[in-house]
């Protein structure tokens, strides 16, 4: 496999593919495009303090800070829910209002909230907890977002990773870690009221994001001082096995209408002392099979510290075709960039 980069746009971010819609934002600004990136709508500028639009038009303040839109989910029912400024907010028929708001970091990852088939909406707490003195609340909205409210308190893990939905068995999976003991991925049949574990207490259960298929579910795991991997677990016989080794932690991952399955590395230097990366590099690896791995690309980290951002590759929720719509952070001459590509079999 190859990937062919199509298309590079400089200070966008991807969030959402629905078909031929694309949802992007820059800054605090969030855009539509119609015809692959070669012209953008606007949609909306989110109301923020005036110093945060200022300074999150330049990259390093941007990184240094966390500013502009984090991360974005769009309803079956059509709403818009945007995470940013430490806020959610939604909009809905052109009206755009806050409709919570975080009093620990900035928001859940990426992959950290989702939409289950009946439009209810789950959300998991990410702040650092270095202490592992605050409980890690896990959030659901029956609403479509307007109101949240919290269904289940952990306080036996320093953050959540990931909350997503699985359309083939209609589970809600999440993710935790970051201490061996912290780390687990477990699923919920009945909305999030009771929990059912795959795997705990090993960094093989610390995943960023999952991928679901009929027969597996993936992930790689995220250990910065341990050699990682890709694993999958299967639905049938409960076996978790461990597929590829991997250079550096895996943080994001997407799934192609075609079957194609990426995973994101990332260079995170030594956040937890000891590095046990191979290079200073993010890297995408593929699989069409799901059991024989690849490496299709890679860009180095830029010369900028780690407190301005770990090296990485944020993928877009929903694919269209064959393409991959992704955006690269702190890597160099690349860092800020909405990337269109293709992968070719």
């Amino acid at each position: 496999m190859k990937l062919e980069i199509q298309k590079i746009i400089p200070n966008m971010v991807v969030h959402w593919v629905d078909r031929e819609v694309i949802w992007t934002s820059s800054n605090y600004t969030l855009y539509i495009t119609k015809d692959g990136g070669d012209s953008f709508n606007k949609v909306t500028t989110l109301k923020v303090p005036l110093w945060a639009h200022v300074l999150g038009k330049f990259r390093l303040p941007a990184r240094a800070f966390r500013l502009g839109i984090r991360s974005l989910r769009i309803l079956k029912i059509g709403t818009a829910l945007v995470i940013a400024d430490k806020k959610i907010f939604r909009l809905k028929d052109g009206e755009l209002k806050v409709v919570h708001s975080f009093e620990r970091g900035f928001g859940p990852l990426r992959e950290g909230w989702c939409e289950d088939d009946k439009g209810n909406c789950y959300l998991g707490e990410y702040f650092l907890n270095n202490k592992r003195d605050a409980p890690v609340q896990l959030l659901k909205s029956m609403d479509d977002g307007q109101s949240w409210k919290v269904i289940r308190s952990l306080s036996n893990i320093r953050h959540i990773h990931c909350v997503q939905y699985d359309p083939f068995s209609q589970r809600i999976w999440m993710g935790t870690g970051d201490r061996d003991e912290e780390s687990s991925i477990s699923f919920s049949e009945n909305g999030g009221e009771s929990w059912a574990e795959i795997g705990s207490g090993d960094q093989k259960f610390r995943a960023v994001s999952l991928l679901f298929t009929e027969d597996y579910v993936y992930w790689g795991s995220d250990a910065p001082t341990r050699q990682n991997y890709i694993y999958h677990y299967a639905r049938k016989t409960g076996e978790v096995e461990r597929l590829a080794a991997v250079d550096g932690p895996v943080h994001y991952s997407t799934i192609l209408k075609n079957g194609v399955k990426l995973f994101a590395t990332a260079a995170e230097g030594n956040s937890e002392g000891k590095s046990a990366e191979w290079d200073k590099k993010a890297h995408i690896w593929a699989s069409e099979n799901g059991a024989q791995w690849e490496e299709l690309m890679s860009w180095e980290k830029d010369i900028w510290p780690y407190i301005f951002g770990f090296g990485r590759v944020y993928f877009a929720h929903g694919q269209h075709g064959n393409n991959v719509y992704f955006t690269t952070e702190a890597l160099r001459k690349v860092d800020g960039m909405l990337i269109q590509a293709k992968i070719v079999c």
